[in-house]
C-alpha cells in the first residue's frame, strides 16, 4: 500500500480510482448502491469539511454543467423573508415555495452539496427498487423536522455525480508542482 502524502487530495484520488476500477466488482455482487453511497459521502465530507470557508470547489451558483448531472426528480423549499430584520413588526410572513430542478440555478453549489451530505449522513435514504433489484435512492434533508430537500438518483446518476465531485475537487486542488508539470 502506498503512503499518504496529502490526505485531502490522496483520499479523493483513491476514491476516484475505486469508482473507476472497482465499480464493476461491486455491481456484479449487487452492492453498487452501497458502494456509491459510501464513496459519495466520503467525497462530500472531504469537500464540505475542507472548504467550509473557501468554498473553492463548489463556489457560486449551480450552473448548467452541474444541473445536467442531476436527476429530474429534485424538490426543495425556498423561503423568502420580506425583511432581514425579524424584529421589524411590519414583517408578518415568510413566503415559501417549492423549487424543482429548473430552479436550482438560483441556489449555491455548496448549499446543494451540504443537502446531499446531510441526507446521507443522517441516513435519510430510501431505496428505489425495480424487479427485486436496488436501482436508485431517494435522499432528503430535514430542517426542524420538516423535509426541505429531496432528490431521487439512479445508480448511474450517483456514479456520475461522485466522479464529478472528485474531478472538480482534484482540478481545484492540484499541488503546485503538478500544475507546473502539466502546463509545459
Amino acid at each position: 500500500m502506498s503512503e499518504i502524502k496529502n490526505y485531502k487530495i490522496d483520499f479523493v484520488t483513491r476514491t476516484k480510482e475505486l469508482l473507476n476500477d472497482n465499480f464493476a466488482d461491486f455491481k456484479s455482487k449487487d452492492k453498487e448502491v452501497t458502494f456509491l453511497l459510501n464513496c459519495l459521502l466520503g467525497l462530500i465530507v472531504n469537500v464540505s469539511e475542507n472548504e467550509k470557508k473557501s468554498k473553492l470547489t463548489f463556489n457560486g451558483k449551480i450552473d448548467h454543467a452541474f444541473i445536467s448531472l442531476l436527476p429530474d426528480k429534485v424538490g426543495f423549499i425556498i423561503k423568502k423573508r420580506h425583511s432581514e430584520d425579524l424584529t421589524d413588526e411590519r414583517v408578518e410572513k415568510i413566503e415559501t415555495k417549492i423549487g424543482h430542478k429548473s430552479d436550482l440555478k438560483s441556489q449555491d453549489k455548496f448549499w446543494f452539496i451540504n443537502k446531499l451530505r446531510n441526507g446521507i449522513a443522517h441516513q435519510n435514504i430510501e431505496g428505489i427498487n425495480e424487479a427485486n433489484k436496488w436501482v436508485g435512492v431517494k435522499l432528503w434533508n430535514t430542517y426542524n423536522e420538516e423535509r426541505d430537500f429531496e432528490i431521487i438518483f439512479t445508480v448511474d446518476q450517483l456514479k456520475s455525480l461522485a466522479l464529478k465531485i472528485a474531478d472538480d475537487y482534484l482540478t481545484k486542488h492540484k499541488p503546485t508542482n503538478e500544475k507546473k508539470k502539466t502546463s509545459r
